[in-house]
């Protein structure tokens, strides 16, 4: 029963975990702007030469038209193929990545057939479980093993990789081993559904232990991921359209402005040569100056 209770909890913490960490990063202060372009919610024809409505004669007194769609096609370009990753791989890790994160994408699915086929009994689910299962322990399996080996390997890639990222990659790793075996051992995934159907009906029953600790990684899983770099996925939108994509204009007394007087108020906590600690950020831009001439001479 303990098993049934924890399966339960982990998706309580989880749901719970995303939704606090989505308030925090929605809540924060506003970003630099990068006036990186094109812009995706730009129209087709100002994105294939890099042009903002900025540029149009009068803008700041036109309407602004932004596509919603665009952004979400740039987003799911950069979550289902890693296209930055492709487009910068020096160390040759896209295919690995994007092995282990379809091994993840594919192990949610996993899960998500495995409910509705107990929940609505729709039969036809067995054969597309059977095939998303194996399918993501393989793809998952392989790219956590790669990237391990890589950051390991690479003298390069070995100084950007901290601890966590070995931990994370061995959990993923054992989530991914544990489902293979249980597959191994019970090819139908008989027993993975009757796990499932016994969290539904909080009526637990004898399943192998492989089926078990392979749930049981997952569910924990479950827990740590929304407190951890894990959850990217969720960040990745805030750093497109709230920093990179942002080119918003500031109107006096609007939502931004106010925003911005808000934060020109908060105290400076560090010091340096250009610094003054202990003043607000308004006060640092209004009185502070650094002496460029005696920085030279000291850089000489």
């Amino acid at each position: 029963m303990l098993l049934v209770l924890f399966g339960w909890l982990s998706i309580f913490i989880f749901v719970a975990g995303v939704f606090y960490r989505i308030v925090k990063f929605a809540s924060m202060p506003l970003n630099l702007r990068w006036e990186v372009y094109p812009v995706p919610h730009e129209s087709k024809e100002k994105r294939i030469i890099g042009a903002s409505y900025m540029e149009e004669v009068d803008w700041a007194k036109k309407p602004i038209h932004k596509s919603l769609w665009g952004e979400i096609v740039e987003i799911g370009y950069e979550i289902f193929f890693l296209r930055k990753v492709r487009e910068y791989n020096p160390y040759n890790i896209w295919a690995p990545s994007m092995a282990m994160h379809w091994g993840i994408y594919l192990l949610f699915t996993w899960i998500f057939f495995l409910l509705a086929e107990n929940v609505y009994d729709i039969k036809f689910l067995n054969k597309i479980i059977n095939i998303t299962g194996v399918v993501s322990f393989i793809l998952g399996a392989s790219g956590c093993l790669i990237l391990i080996v890589k950051r390991a390997a690479n003298a390069d890639l070995k100084l950007y990789t901290a601890p966590v990222d070995y931990f994370n990659l061995l959990f993923l790793l054992s989530i991914f081993v544990t489902g293979f075996i249980s597959w191994w051992i019970d090819p139908s995934f008989i027993h993975s559904k009757k796990y499932i159907k016994d969290i539904i009906s909080l009526n637990p029953s004898s399943v192998p232990f492989a089926v078990i600790l392979n749930f049981l990684l997952f569910e924990l899983f479950l827990i740590y991921m929304p407190f951890t770099k894990l959850l990217h996925y969720v960040a990745k939108y805030f750093t497109f359209h709230h920093g990179l994509w942002d080119d918003r204009f500031k109107e006096k007394d609007s939502t931004i402005d106010r925003k911005i007087i808000e934060q020109l108020s908060y105290k400076v906590t560090w010091a340096g040569p250009h610094v003054v600690g202990g003043k607000s950020w308004l006060e640092e831009a209004q009185e502070y100056k650094l002496d460029e001439t005696k920085s030279d001479k000291g850089k000489k």
